[in-house]
């Protein structure tokens, strides 16, 4: 008959509580790989415009008395060598200002979507480097010039171009060229392109990349922030842009170029601070239980080195014994990464929200599965090491010592 398992057949409570401990240890894994494949996919993945050589001019801080107008500060900029494009806008992609208005269909009222809205310029989507996915840009006679007043923004029916995102909120499968939205001022809104994506501003409500752009030009400066498309070092450039403004409005206070790669960036805090929190309570965690491991497997070796001791009267060698304590751990290692797995895959999906968890993918279960199994065997080593070094003269005749 095969003896009794030296560490599972006892101390039934604690041996649960450790594969336990190695459970959630899987699910805090699998939480941090999570987050950090959903960081580097905020960082990489297509958002809809060309950021290389893409500068913000923020704002310019002036008196309504002073204001240049938005055609004079363009004609600057587009006048500064290495500038390649620039147009004007009421909000930028990852910027601190941000504009939203509900949108909804005629057939859909009461469904209201929270949707980015951009004022674009003939030469908004050239600077940005936005295509169109279907449908067409805004004609030359469609562009009208918004002064600050919003109910004029949104007086009578204009052409939108939406993002895919919006197109399919507002109507699924259908196509929505030629279709009818409206806004929360009740202006009626005909689609007239789609485009991929358009990064919201950092400081905008959670649109869920639902955004709209209008053909409209913006008037005063002081309202307006400006993009700047460049060939050459974005500091140079930066530099330049600055001066230039500073030399042709001295009473007018310029702030200091970004660049819009930058600001991508920036706007990653709550991504890069999840991953950076799930990290960091995965590898304490892990820490603490490799240790809770090792600590308790030595304390159990020194309790039962009388009956190690009878073993190797028995004949057993302590390499074996060693081997025997390993493939215990491996035990119990694979019984606690497979209802870790079975916690992430299937459990945590189904009551979490989508952002805080995901089903994992295949390979960074098998991942995390063979980390759990080399982190053990890695704190096996220490109560192993201990367990080959019990000599067979301890043997007492003790009625205590048992198999």
């Amino acid at each position: 008959m095969s003896p009794p398992f030296l560490l599972l057949g006892r101390h039934h409570a604690g041996t649960w509580l450790i594969a336990v401990q190695l459970a959630i240890g899987v699910v805090l894994c699998l939480q941090a790989w999570q987050a950090l494949t959903d960081l580097q996919a905020a960082r990489t993945s297509p958002d809809g415009i060309d950021d290389t050589g893409l500068l913000l001019v923020p704002w310019l801080q002036m008196t309504p008395a002073v204001d240049p107008g938005v055609d004079d500060v363009l004609h600057r900029l587009r006048a500064v060598p290495g500038v390649l494009s620039a147009t004007a806008t009421n909000q930028v992609p990852y910027g601190n200002t941000a504009w939203s208005v509900h949108a909804w269909t005629p057939a859909h009222p009461a469904e209201r979507n929270i949707v980015s809205v951009f004022l674009a310029d003939e030469h908004f989507s050239k600077t940005l480097g936005i295509a169109t996915m279907r449908g067409r840009d805004f004609r030359p006679g469609e562009f009208r010039d918004y002064t600050g007043d919003q109910a004029d923004l949104h007086a009578g029916p204009g052409p939108a171009i939406i993002s895919s995102a919006l197109a399919t909120r507002l109507y699924g499968d259908v196509d929505p060229l030629g279709r009818t939205l409206l806004t929360a001022p009740g202006a009626h809104l005909r689609v007239v392109g789609v485009i991929q994506r358009m990064p919201p501003p950092a400081s905008a409500p959670d649109a869920r990349d639902l955004a709209m752009m209008l053909p409209v030009r913006m008037v005063r400066a002081g309202d307006a922030q400006f993009l700047v498309r460049h060939a050459g070092s974005s500091d140079d450039m930066a530099a330049r842009i600055r001066a230039v403004l500073s030399a042709a409005y001295p009473t007018i206070v310029v702030a200091e170029p970004v660049d819009i790669a930058a600001l991508r960036d920036a706007s990653l805090h709550a991504p890069r601070l999840r991953a950076g929190w799930s990290v960091g309570a995965c590898i304490v965690w892990w820490v603490s239980t490799l240790g809770l491991l090792m600590l308790g497997g030595q304390r159990w070796v020194q309790e039962h080195t009388q009956e190690f001791s009878l073993r190797r009267a028995a004949g057993a060698t302590g390499r074996q014994l060693a081997r025997r304590l390993r493939l215990e751990y491996l035990w119990l290692a694979c019984a606690a990464a497979s209802f870790g797995l079975a916690c992430s895959g299937w459990l945590l999906p189904r009551i979490a929200p989508a952002w805080l968890a995901s089903t994992p993918s295949m390979g960074s279960m098998l991942a995390v599965a063979a980390w759990v199994a080399l982190a053990v065997q890695l704190a096996a080593a220490w109560p192993a090491y201990l367990a080959r070094r019990i000599p067979p003269h301890l043997v007492s005749r003790s009625p205590s010592v048992r198999l």
